[in-house]
């Protein structure tokens, strides 16, 4: 038995499409999608369709409840016009109705129990919250790639992995979000992110999932990197209207994706350490003015790796 496991497609249809091909080399029985599938590239429709005609098992990420809470009128009425989420805008207007319902239909995990093997617990960020991030935390290197990321808060622990776990009754606990791959295993219970097949920010461009095969009488994972035509998903951001109406944070989105570093979360935290100095410390989104000083401040020719 050998299942493939992607996450965060983030709407870089030939970044998927090479994945895809690469997967259909090691005769996999089934696809899991670990969420965010639209947002943030240039074909959110078009990912989200190929993604449902695999007919595997899907839930939604934190980024698909931001569409839905700003279809069903729940969202803060700053996005209505905020420049930080004008890419989140796009993407909400490239995708028809059916495409909302369905998204609004998965869930925020699921169980995947195949016989004669152990179950699979799949979420996005944390089985807590699609938002809450999951680290390694026994392995070393990795957490440097965290930190160089800046996913991990200066002075502020991050969640135990161990302290999750005691909460999962399977064996196998299937992360997404961070978009960083890595494994690990204790207490008998093997947890793992696929990466990111659209956006990885551990440094490698290339399309990024897993495949988990049932060995030994346990689940053993796999991790795979694909090269994909980036200057084609490079081209889409103009051609397709998201690089001018999305503004300054899609500009950090390309150029994530062409330097595998997380320069979208850079620019947000850049953002509300100005916002924060101009005394809108807890203001859940940026006022535009200072959106606008922050993209023509940052330092787009030197993305930070320290």
């Amino acid at each position: 038995m050998r299942l493939a496991v992607l996450a965060d497609v983030h709407g870089n249809l030939p970044a998927l499409e090479a994945a895809l091909a690469d997967l259909a080399k090691h005769d996999v029985e089934g696809i899991i999608v670990a969420g965010d599938h639209l947002t943030g590239g240039p074909y959110p429709m078009e990912a989200m369709r190929l993604l449902r005609s695999l007919d595997g098992w899907m839930i939604r990420g934190n980024t698909g409840n931001y569409l839905l809470a700003y279809d069903a009128g729940y969202a803060p009425n700053a996005w209505q016009g905020s420049s930080q989420w004008a890419t989140m805008r796009w993407s909400y207007r490239q995708v028809d109705r059916e495409t909302l319902d369905f998204l609004a239909a998965l869930p925020e995990q699921t169980v995947i129990d195949l016989h004669g093997t152990a179950p699979i617990r799949v979420v996005h960020g944390s089985p807590r919250d699609p938002s809450e991030p999951l680290f390694p935390d026994r392995d070393p290197i990795t957490m440097g790639t965290f930190r160089r990321a800046g996913l991990l808060s200066s002075g502020r622990d991050p969640v135990e992995l161990g302290e999750v776990l005691v909460q999962v009754n399977e064996r196998v606990l299937v992360c997404g979000h961070t978009h960083i791959p890595w494994t690990q295993e204790q207490g008998g219970q093997l947890a793992f992110n696929p990466g990111s097949v659209g956006s990885p920010i551990n440094g490698d461009v290339r399309a990024q999932y897993a495949l988990l095969a049932w060995r030994d009488d346990r689940w053993q994972v796999e991790h795979r990197a694909v090269s994909y035509d980036l200057d084609r998903t490079r081209a889409a951001f103009s051609q397709n209207g998201l690089l001018a109406e999305g503004g300054g944070f899609a500009q950090a989105c390309l150029l994530s994706l062409e330097t595998g570093q997380n320069v979208a979360g850079y620019l947000v935290s850049h953002a509300y350490t100005l916002a924060a100095e101009a005394g809108f410390e807890d203001s859940d989104v940026v006022p535009d003015d200072i959106w606008a000083r922050a993209v023509a401040t940052f330092n787009w020719d030197t993305i930070p790796l320290d």
